[in-house]
């Protein structure tokens, strides 16, 4: 029963934490980028924006509504500054000199579904992935430093989520509610889905963002950089680690790191910097791999039996995308395609990710 009423405790969770930072952003701390700022981003991925037709397969489909603060560099106790940059981490991947930083704190929403090829048949499938959804609530703290003389900068991210998998998930609500809705036939094979395990899982995310090649003072009218980042993330829902990179084209770049994504949620920052006016555009494309110790969207259940198939341990994805910053508006869509995640997988996946950012 407590599981079952996870949508709602992380609903009113999400609320009460919105209200209570509002008043601890009141005033703002000189930032690192993304100024003065707090950012409102809700996102949708799917793979019908990627296949232009009524199918769902494997990761089929993911929404999320984020919130991250404006600038907390005096406010931020005292420990969270001391791990925002863990100092082993940065051992391996220096951070570099910087003469600018600032801290922001946010929290996130997500829902995410999975399911088999074959959505028709009421039949427990056990050679194609079982039927999964993920709800989850994110708490992060995010560090920019920045050199104003290079226009180099870094980026940490931690992430904490906090969520259910299985039934209380709500899964086959949330796709046959609605499939209902535009009149197209609904997933049968839920009865088949992962059992309900309550999901933890932490991560930490650096990313670096080179100065831009080109500048629209000279003779250069396209601006180019190239944003490298590394992730670790462990749980009981998800433990890798990646590496990966995003290489940006545009007559002229905005200072931050790029478009986010949903799942699995690495590079891009959720904060921008507003277009002075008109629209900031560019074009970006990525790769990304990952070493993949634990996914229970494959693997199933960690302390029950339950539906499950054997995942590949290596997985990649390239992406292109663009990007429009319209005065405080950031709208951006990704093309994701993704290589195959289990053994038999007869094709790999592609979809689209949709994301609208406000500065506010």
């Amino acid at each position: 029963m407590m599981l079952r009423n996870a949508g709602t405790g992380m609903l009113f969770g999400l609320l009460a934490f919105f209200a209570a930072t509002q008043t601890a952003t009141a005033q703002a701390d000189t930032p690192a980028g993304g100024g003065d700022r707090e950012f409102l981003t809700l996102q949708v991925e799917n793979d019908l924006f990627a296949n232009f037709v009524n199918t769902d397969r494997h990761y089929t489909n993911g929404l999320q509504a984020a919130w991250l603060s404006r600038p907390q560099n005096e406010r931020l106790p005292g420990w969270l500054r001391d791990v925002a940059a863990p100092p082993l981490y940065s051992l391996i991947f220096p951070t570099g000199h910087f003469d600018r930083i600032d801290h922001r704190v946010g929290v996130a929403l997500g829902h995410a579904i999975f399911t088999p090829d074959n959505t028709n048949t009421t039949a427990y499938l056990p050679n194609e992935r079982p039927y999964a959804a993920w709800l989850h609530m994110t708490f992060s703290l995010q560090s920019v430093r920045s050199s104003s003389q290079t226009g180099e900068a870094w980026q940490d991210q931690w992430k904490l989520d906090l969520g259910v998998v299985g039934p209380s998930a709500q899964g086959e609500f949330v796709q046959n509610g609605w499939h209902k809705v535009i009149n197209v036939e609904k997933a049968n094979g839920w009865d088949n889905q992962i059992n309900d395990e309550v999901g933890v899982n932490l991560s930490f995310e650096r990313a670096w963002r080179s100065s831009t090649v080109g500048n629209q003072d000279s003779d250069s009218f396209v601006q180019m950089d190239f944003i490298p980042y590394t992730i670790l993330s462990l749980g009981n829902v998800q433990t890798y680690a990646g590496i990966g990179g995003t290489l940006r084209l545009g007559p002229a770049l905005p200072d931050d790191f790029g478009p986010t994504r949903i799942y699995p949620g690495v590079g891009g920052s959720e904060w921008f910097e507003p277009a002075a006016s008109g629209c900031s555009c560019y074009l970006f494309a990525g790769l990304e791999g990952r070493a993949v110790g634990r996914d229970i969207f494959l693997d199933g259940n960690t302390f029950r039996d339950s539906p499950s198939i054997q995942k590949r341990h290596f997985v990649y994805d390239a992406k292109l995308g663009a990007v429009a910053v319209l005065w405080n508006a950031r709208v951006s869509f990704t093309h994701v395609f993704r290589s195959p995640e289990y053994e038999g997988q007869p094709k790999p996946d592609q979809f689209g990710s949709i994301t609208v950012t406000f500065a506010m």
